[in-house]
């Protein structure tokens, strides 16, 4: 399979977008900003609030609530890192007293900037100051669901009818609009692919002494990493490490079958095969980095080892043929 040739960020974007919030900020020109993609310049502007005015911390994910709203964001449940980000907001207005005039300009610029109208940033900023957010929220969110980032991609996922390349920029909002700054796209290559194992795995036999076959498991993936392959390719083609890619999509493929109630080492293998084989129909992985995905597996068995004698097979009749 071949790696599909996606266009890569502008550097300016990628600089912003990507920065860890320890980073220091650097301010861009407005050429820099024109070049950014929506999703970007939001990410640009977050971290911007974020060291110009402490008051405004939270900001962005607060933004996500009211926009998703429409205006007012009344009767909003906050997830637990909207309510988070709010509190924090609420003690550093608390501390500052008042946003200033300049300050006020200056955080209803950036939030519209994110793609609020002036309407909505506005009410933003008077929720900042005003919301009531109990101190306590914090232990109550453990006795609820984990809002990790799985079930936010899973919930993004089946919200989706089309899947196309632009569906990356969707993706992306989601994602950092509900708090998981800090992750990657092997983060998000693991998670998605936890979430098409499940709907492949779904009626498969798993347990020792199945009769399951690798061909039929990937008979059945195949529509399935179809459909999903613009969004799969994207994500796949912007992590830069070899390494961390291929084990990003194969152990992401062994971790999903494994947490699965019943499965067997040799159900596992033998599924996890037939995913690779579906996935090498998509341009998301290279067959070396596959093979090197594959080998690195800590649990080995005969139909692992089968798939890996295949890969090498190709791999060598390809250094033939262009020879």
């Amino acid at each position: 399979a071949k790696a599909a040739a996606a266009a890569p960020a502008t550097p300016a974007a990628a600089s912003a977008a990507a920065a860890p919030p320890s980073a220091p900020f650097v301010e861009r020109t407005p050429e820099e900003l024109a070049k950014m993609k929506k999703d970007e310049r939001g990410a640009y502007h977050q971290a911007r609030i974020a060291a110009q005015q402490a008051a405004a911390t939270g900001a962005g994910a607060v933004a996500g609530v009211a926009e998703a709203e429409g205006a007012g964001g009344k009767g909003v449940q906050l997830t637990k890192a909207q309510r988070r980000a709010m509190q924090e907001a609420q003690r550093k207005v608390k501390e500052d007293a008042k946003v200033g005039p300049s300050e006020f300009e200056e955080l209803l610029k950036d939030l519209k900037l994110q793609g609020l109208t002036e309407q909505q940033a506005r009410e933003v900023i008077e929720q900042m100051g005003k919301t009531t957010v109990e101190e306590g929220d914090d232990d109550d969110d453990e006795d609820d669901e984990a809002e990790d980032l799985l079930s936010d991609v899973r919930e993004w996922m089946d919200e989706q009818d089309a899947v196309t390349k632009d569906s990356m920029s969707d993706f992306n909002l989601k994602v950092r609009f509900q708090g998981h700054v800090d992750s990657g796209p092997p983060d998000h290559i693991r998670a998605i692919l936890a979430v098409l194992v499940g709907q492949i795995a779904e009626g498969l036999d798993l347990a020792a002494g199945a009769k399951l076959q690798p061909g039929a498991v990937a008979k059945k993936a195949e529509p399935v990493m179809k459909r999903w392959a613009p969004l799969l390719e994207v994500i796949y083609s912007k992590i830069e490490d070899a390494l961390e890619g291929s084990d990003a999509a194969v152990q992401g493929v062994f971790e999903a079958l494994a947490s699965r109630e019943g499965s067997s080492d040799n159900g596992i293998a033998i599924a996890a095969v037939g995913i690779f084989m579906a996935m090498r129909d998509i341009d998301m992985i290279e067959d070396d980095d596959l093979l090197t995905g594959c080998k690195r597996v800590d649990t080995q068995s005969t139909v692992l080892d089968k798939f890996v004698e295949f890969l090498e097979q190709e791999l060598e009749d390809d250094e033939e043929d262009s020879a």
